[in-house]
């Protein structure tokens, strides 16, 4: 399930894996009717995530911002730490596995120096996606020895 390296804990989940299964579980908070279908999660690649930002497809090549997620590192708060959500998104169930994500974010197996890394599209999810990544948020919380209680009613069926 996880490994200690340099005496941290790390869990053998990619964040981007990790970071798609949050989208994907809190799809219909993200997703307005009207819109197209497809949500970008970008962050800068590096040695660790200083900012993410989750977009939604607005139409043919318009992007609408739903949230952003900044993390000081230093002395000075570049530009507020934590979740903003943005034009009329919210989603509880988001803020929280960001939080969680993003506060531990040095436990999960890096994925930050691949090939492409900093985008990640994630499309309108199946049912066997949905439960793929309940099982994936689900053991990426046991690694923290924390409880994860966030099953949406699709995961379940």
């Amino acid at each position: 399930m996880s490994s200690v390296l340099d005496g941290k804990r790390t869990i053998k989940i990619e964040l981007d894996r990790v970071l798609t299964s949050a989208v994907i579980l809190n799809w219909e908070d993200l997703i307005h009717v009207t819109q197209g279908g497809m949500i970008h999660i970008e962050y800068a690649p590096g040695k660790s995530l200083q900012y993410l930002k989750v977009w939604e497809l607005a139409g043919k090549g318009a992007w609408s911002l739903v949230c952003e997620y900044w993390m000081s590192r230093g002395p000075a708060a570049v530009p507020h730490d934590g979740i903003t959500f943005s034009n009329d998104y919210h989603s509880a169930g988001l803020a929280d596995m960001l939080e969680v994500i993003m506060q531990h974010q040095d436990n999960f197996s890096d994925s930050l120096d691949r090939p492409g890394a900093g985008l990640i599209q994630v499309t309108s999810p199946t049912d066997e996606e949905r439960l793929a990544a309940t099982a994936c948020m689900k053991h990426a919380y046991e690694g923290l020895g924390l409880t994860f209680g966030h099953i949406p009613a699709a995961a379940i069926a």
